[in-house]
């Protein structure tokens, strides 16, 4: 489902494209889900909440602030450099679904957010440090999307380095070696 959503956009899968490409039948289907929302939903999940524990794993193993956040971003851009069509599914066609997927959606980026304000801390206000992270997860979100959009999933590890000055701009001060 998410393959396919990534490729074609989610408002025109189909429920044959999607039998046809899973190898399911219209019986199996309707057995385990009640619609395509929630097919996706289902999908979305599972796929989203393993891309997050990476991300998180990646982070505690990283040691200081800089490793920790380099590792974790590293392990989304290289999953969305490899699997472009799913990672389009995962932070664009989750919004036009809605529903269940976007709930969860909205939880896991709270939790990698919260992760990294928990992780970072910086000489600025208290109000900055609070919405920062958030700012940061959205950021992320949005140069992997523009990436994706314009077929240059291939260079996303190379905005890297940028996304780290952008972090580092709100946590150390701009100095991402910090």
């Amino acid at each position: 489902m998410l393959e396919l959503s990534g490729e074609v956009g989610y408002r025109a899968v189909t429920l044959d494209a999607l039998l046809d490409r899973s190898g399911a039948t219209n019986e199996q289907f309707e057995a385990r889900f009640a619609d395509l929302e929630a097919c996706f939903a289902a999908a979305y999940e599972a796929e989203a909440e393993e891309l997050c524990t990476a991300m998180l794993t990646a982070a505690g193993e990283g040691g200081d602030w800089r490793a920790a956040t380099e590792a974790a971003l590293t392990t989304v851009l290289r999953f969305a450099g490899a699997r472009p069509r799913t990672a389009r599914a995962l932070i664009r066609e989750v919004h036009i679904v809605g529903g269940p997927a976007l709930a969860k959606h909205e939880e896991l980026l709270e939790r990698l957010a919260a992760a990294m304000g928990e992780e970072c801390r910086s000489p600025a206000s208290d109000s900055a440090v609070t919405r920062a992270p958030s700012f940061i997860v959205g950021a992320v979100e949005g140069v992997i999307s523009g990436h994706l959009d314009r077929g240059e999933e291939r260079q996303l590890l190379e905005a890297a380095p940028e996304l780290m000055d952008l972090i580092a701009t709100f946590f150390v001060g701009g100095d991402r070696e910090a």
